[in-house]
C-alpha cells in the first residue's frame, strides 16, 4: 500500500515544478517584450542619428516609456527646427554684414587713393607759391611797403599751414603702407619745446594767447627720439591748444621725469571735451562734433598718436572743468 505521505510529497513536488515552469514561461515572455522594446529603441535612435526626427515609437510594452521617449524626440525635433531658423537668420545677417564690409572697404580705399593723389598733386603748386612769396618778400621784384609785407607774411603763414596739412595727409597715407621709420638722435627736450614755442608764438600772439612753460625738471635731460616727428607732435598739440583757447587764455606746457618715463603735458582752457569725443579723438578722420572745433581733416592727432606709439610711448587726453590736457609719455633710459 502506497504511503500517504509519499503521495503528498510527490504532489507537492509536482506543484512546485509546475509553478517554476509557469514563472519561467512568464519571464521568457517578459524578456521577449523587453528585447522587442530595446530593438525598437535602437531603431528609432539610429534614425534620429541620421536626421530622421519624424520617427516615433509604437506598441512598446511600457506605455510610460513610450510616451516619455516620444516627447523627448518631439522636443529634439522642435529644437532642431529652431536651430535651422536661427542658422537661416544668421546666414542672412552675415551676408548683409559682408556686403556692408565690402562697400565700406571700397569706400575707404577710394578715399585713401583720393587723398593720396590730391595731396601729392596739391603739394607742388603750393610749394611754388611759397617760393614766390619768399621772392616777393626778399624784394626781388621791387621794393614793398610795410602793409604789403604784412599781407604777404600772412599769406606765407597760411601757405605753410597748407603745406603742413598736405604733408600730414601724405604721411598718413604712407603710414597705411609701411610702419613709421624713426631716425633717433639725442636731444635736450627743453630745447626742442622752446624751438616749437618760438615757431608758434606769432600765431598765439594773433589770437592774444600766451604760453606758460615749466620745464625745469628736465632742464639738462637728453632723450633719444626722432626729433622731426616728436617736434611735429608737440607742434600739433600746441597749435590745437591755440585754436581751441578763447582769446587771452594762457596755454600751459610742462615736463616732468617719473619712474616710467618723461612726460610732456599741454593744457588749454575754455571748454570741456565730451566723453564721447574723448574716446574717439585719436581715430583717423575724426574731428568731433563740438561747436568749438575748427575745420580740419581729423588726421593730426591720429598721426601724433602713431608717432608716439612708434617711440614705445603713449599719448592720453583728459578734459574736465573747462580744462583739456594732452599728456605725452616717452621712455627714457637711465632714469
Amino acid at each position: 500500500m502506497i504511503n500517504f505521505f509519499s503521495v503528498l510529497i510527490v504532489l507537492f513536488f509536482l506543484a512546485t515544478l509546475l509553478m517554476l515552469i509557469f514563472k519561467l514561461f512568464n519571464l521568457k515572455k517578459k524578456y521577449s517584450k523587453v528585447q522587442s522594446d530595446i530593438t525598437k529603441l535602437i531603431y528609432v535612435m539610429t534614425k534620429m542619428r541620421y536626421g530622421h526626427l519624424d520617427t516615433r515609437l509604437e506598441h512598446l510594452s511600457d506605455s510610460k516609456l513610450e510616451n516619455t521617449a516620444n516627447r523627448l524626440i518631439e522636443t529634439i525635433n522642435d529644437r532642431e527646427e529652431m536651430i535651422k531658423e536661427y542658422q537661416t537668420i544668421l546666414s542672412d545677417k552675415n551676408e548683409k554684414l559682408e556686403e556692408m564690409y565690402k562697400i565700406e572697404k571700397e569706400q575707404q580705399e577710394f578715399k585713401d587713393d583720393f587723398v593720396a593723389t590730391l595731396s601729392h598733386d596739391m603739394k607742388v603748386p603750393v610749394i611754388a607759391e611759397l617760393n614766390t612769396l619768399n621772392f616777393l618778400l626778399e624784394g626781388r621784384f621791387g621794393e614793398l611797403n610795410d602793409k604789403q609785407k604784412e599781407v604777404l607774411n600772412l599769406m606765407k603763414n597760411s601757405n605753410r599751414d597748407l603745406i603742413e596739412l598736405i604733408q600730414t595727409l601724405l604721411d598718413v597715407y604712407k603710414l597705411q603702407e609701411n610702419e613709421i621709420i624713426l631716425k633717433k638722435e639725442p636731444v635736450k627736450i627743453n630745447t626742442l619745446i622752446s624751438e616749437t614755442i618760438e615757431e608758434l608764438t606769432p600765431i598765439a600772439f594773433n589770437n592774444q594767447n600766451g604760453f606758460e612753460v615749466n620745464i625745469e625738471e628736465t632742464e639738462n635731460k637728453e632723450i633719444e627720439i626722432d626729433v622731426f616727428n616728436i617736434k611735429r607732435v608737440i607742434k600739433n598739440l600746441l597749435a590745437n591748444a591755440i585754436s581751441f583757447s578763447p582769446n587771452g587764455e594762457k596755454i600751459n606746457i610742462n615736463t616732468s621725469l617719473k619712474s616710467d618715463g618723461l612726460y610732456i603735458n599741454v593744457s588749454n582752457y575754455g571748454h570741456t571735451i565730451s566723453e564721447e569725443d574723448l574716446s574717439l579723438i585719436f581715430n583717423k578722420f575724426y574731428c568731433g562734433n563740438s561747436k568749438f572745433r575748427r575745420l580740419g581733416t581729423g588726421l593730426g592727432l591720429y598721426l601724433s598718436n602713431k608717432i608716439v606709439q612708434a617711440h614705445l610711448g603713449s599719448i592720453t587726453v583728459s578734459s574736465e572743468d573747462n580744462k583739456t590736457t594732452f599728456s605725452i609719455k616717452l621712455p627714457v633710459q637711465g632714469i
